[in-house]
């Protein structure tokens, strides 16, 4: 059973591109469950044992009672090694000396991997359940709690300190509060810069493709940037203060998982930002720079030009016509014809078609993004329990390590048809088990699972899978549980 958890640990973490691929193996990692079956005969003894027997076969329904989910293969190493082992005397687990937890588990690379059917296979998904609620969302609450203690005393210090001629000198009870403040805040900023080298040194060239790591190193360094400004008396430092604290106040959004709402809130606006917002941008960029070009240049036949002092001027005003909505000028009678033209064309065109064509397309992508927002909101919380089961000292990933769990009708129902946005909310209980019901007879063929039941305990079945040229053949565990 070992090598065949090794190899299919292998073919997931080599063949993550090829989606059937590992949909097949996440496929063999589900076990139904009938009811314990009296066995056939050919020849009764009597009419009241035939009577009962195939009483009870007949009885059986088509579809499990429950089902047994093997999380071990997700959470093993590399080499396929889980976290622990069963013991030989007893049913107790015991730590796995050989396995390597620096490894990325399979469940990372699938979250990498943007396979949505595997994202959202039962197996997956009560896997990611199991975790957040063992230890995965009281760590991140804790972590979020210390970051709102972090923003106030960083808000406290900067906040109180611009309210003084000279910051360094420390009068009163209200200074030496600001002073503990500060050293507080800077032993947490030395912590967070800790923390991200960790995550640096983990996730190598993946770590530099997080946007948000950038928002994390803006906000620590320039933190540290108003040191030496305030003891140089520059008055540089309040502009370094005010941009440390703009981005450490963004730095939140890191935790935006810690409640489902806030989650799927942050990235369907994120979707919006990346897509429509960008897009816009840079269409507005090219509109903005020529109108503004000329009508700087149409300026210079005006009798009152020396109201826009320079270039400078012109581009400022192009821009509060954007986000204020307010013409570029009060009075356009000191102006020329052309002038007067191309500032109407310009408000035409920015206010009327481009701000409309934004808004229809950010109501476009909200509708799609929220289908998929949920998909996305489970790969960070996956990124986030994988960089917590990395943390020093804590070693999480054994410690709540489970090889399987018993997963009902309910709780399949519970957790994944959320993810349809077509179900009403009125829908019956029966409904939801049809439905469930549904999706698992995609995943445990039922004419296969009725034929294990005939076998002994324990049988190997053999998944056949291929890969371009090559065929590969592994044995899947497959166990029947009386």
């Amino acid at each position: 059973m070992a090598e065949n958890d090794d190899v299919a640990a292998y073919l997931i973490r080599m063949m993550w591109h090829e989606r059937k691929t590992v949909v097949a193996v996440l496929d063999q990692m589900v076990n139904p469950h009938w009811p314990y079956l009296p066995k056939r005969k050919e020849n009764y003894e009597n009419d009241e044992e035939e009577e009962g027997i195939e009483g009870a076969w007949s009885s059986i329904p088509d579809d499990p009672f429950d089902y047994h989910f093997y999380y071990h293969i997700l959470d093993g190493d590399e080499a396929g090694r889980p976290p622990k082992l069963m013991a030989l005397e007893g049913n107790k687990q015991t730590d796995n000396e050989h396995f390597d937890r620096k490894d990325k588990s399979c469940l990372h690379l699938i979250a990498k991997s943007n396979n949505k059917d595997a994202l959202q296979h039962p197996v997956v998904r009560m896997l990611i359940k199991t975790k957040w609620q063992s230890y995965g969302h009281w760590f991140l609450s804790i972590h979020a709690a210390f970051y709102v203690i972090f923003l106030l005393l960083l808000s406290y210090s900067l906040m109180y300190g611009s309210t003084k001629l000279d910051p360094t000198l420390y009068r009163g009870a209200a200074d030496s509060l600001r002073g503990f403040c500060e050293i507080v805040t800077l032993l947490m900023v030395v912590f967070y810069i800790c923390e991200e080298v960790n995550q640096m040194r983990n996730e190598r060239h993946l770590y530099f493709k997080e946007w948000m790591n950038l928002f994390d190193w803006l906000g620590l360094l320039l933190i540290l940037c108003i040191i030496p400004l305030r003891y140089a008396d520059s008055n540089a430092q309040w502009m370094v203060a005010s941009l440390a604290f703009l981005f450490n106040c963004l730095r939140i959004f890191k935790f935006s998982c810690v409640t489902r709402t806030t989650g799927l809130y942050t990235k369907t606006l994120s979707k919006i930002i990346k897509r429509d917002v960008t897009r816009f941008m840079v269409v507005f960029a090219v509109v903005f720079l020529s109108f503004c070009g000329s009508l700087f240049l149409s300026f210079r036949s005006s009798k009152q030009s020396q109201q826009f002092s320079g270039f400078g001027d012109v581009l400022l005003s192009g821009f509060r016509a954007l986000s204020e909505q307010q013409p570029i000028a009060e009075d356009y009678s000191s102006f020329n014809w052309l002038s007067i033209l191309l500032m109407l064309a310009y408000m035409g065109t920015v206010i009327v078609i481009l701000l409309n064509i934004l808004i229809a397309q950010m109501s476009t992508t909200y509708t799609q993004a929220k289908r998929v927002a949920r998909l996305e909101y489970d790969v960070d919380r996956i990124l986030l329990l994988t960089r917590m089961e990395r943390f020093p000292l804590l070693n999480l990933r054994v410690k709540y390590y489970k090889e399987g769990d018993w997963i009902s009708e309910i709780k399949l129902a519970k957790e994944l048809l959320e993810f349809s946005e077509d179900r009403h909310p009125w829908e019956s209980v029966e409904e939801k088990l049809n439905a469930i019901r549904d999706m698992m007879r995609k995943i445990v063929k039922t004419d296969e699972a009725w034929e294990r039941m005939k076998c002994p305990p324990v049988k190997m079945a053999e998944l056949q899978i291929s890969y371009k040229s090559t065929s590969v053949s592994f044995g899947c565990s497959l166990v029947t549980l009386d």
